[in-house]
């Protein structure tokens, strides 16, 4: 069995763009799609794949296998970027990605803010993914714009009774999209307006002078100093443990690439 679900995870699947969608100034939605994906497991929210994106003018690596992807010399060969899936449609065997297009040269979002449908590209995975536990009073999403996509894919599977606050950090006004859930959600949108991403206070303030309710439980997707404070204040100030607290660092700042 643990065999089984390493090579699902690992699974290489060579995929077609069925189209490109821009949600907001700043990010693009790109849909995959193709056959490969008939035996794709959407197990929950917040899953993630990996795609196989190509040096600075080097052409796309195309392959169905590890060895065929990563046949290029060294200096050629791909990099491997993380992204959320957005949502998977198992009857059009479609799934959607939505990429934050950076002021800065990075491998996903410079593919995804030129991707054309016929195009094909490499995914590996997907990864497990993130079980809200049912307990949660209330259910805290905390996240810059990166994190967006994966907190709309585990508000689209919360039930309605679930009670929710999502605090959002974006770089304006125009960064807020309309993102529907069953369950109850209070929303604060936290705006940078030109404080460079990475260097904002804005998550880290609006969690210190939150009411949480009394028995919170965490999500948070965010840069990985901001990650590191608001992890901090979880732990020390509102003493989650493990159970109650999940955070992962989804960029690191000054770091090359996204």
């Amino acid at each position: 069995m643990q065999a089984s679900i390493r090579r699902a995870r690992s699974r290489y699947r060579l995929l077609d763009v069925r189209g490109t969608e821009w949600i907001t100034p700043r990010m693009v939605r790109v849909t995959l799609g193709g056959p490969e994906l008939s035996d794709f497991v959407s197990n929950g929210s917040d899953q993630r794949i990996k795609l196989c994106l190509p040096q600075p003018g080097q052409p796309m690596p195309l392959g169905r296998t590890r060895a065929e992807v990563f046949a290029l010399p060294r200096e050629q060969q791909p990099r491997q970027r993380t992204y959320t899936i957005r949502w998977f449609d198992p009857r059009r065997l479609e799934l959607a990605i939505d990429f934050v297009v950076h002021d800065h040269d990075g491998p996903g979002s410079n593919w995804a803010a030129k991707a054309a449908p016929g195009e094909q590209i490499v995914t590996v995975g997907p990864s497990p993914a993130y079980q809200p536990q049912p307990d949660a009073d209330p259910l805290v999403l905390i996240g810059d714009e990166t994190a967006l996509p994966a907190i709309a894919a585990i508000l689209a599977e919360l039930p309605a009774e679930a009670s929710v606050q999502v605090f959002a950090e974006v770089a304006d006004a125009a960064e807020e999209q309309p993102i529907t859930s069953a369950a109850e959600v209070a929303w604060h949108w936290l705006h940078r307006d030109g404080v460079p991403a990475g260097e904002s206070v804005l998550l880290v303030d609006a969690l210190r002078s939150a009411d949480l309710g009394a028995n919170p439980h965490v999500w948070i997707g965010a840069e990985a100093d901001v990650v590191h404070q608001l992890r901090e204040h979880c732990q020390r100030a509102l003493g989650l443990d493990r159970r109650r607290l999940y955070a992962l660092a989804y960029w690191r700042r000054n770091a090359a690439g996204d």
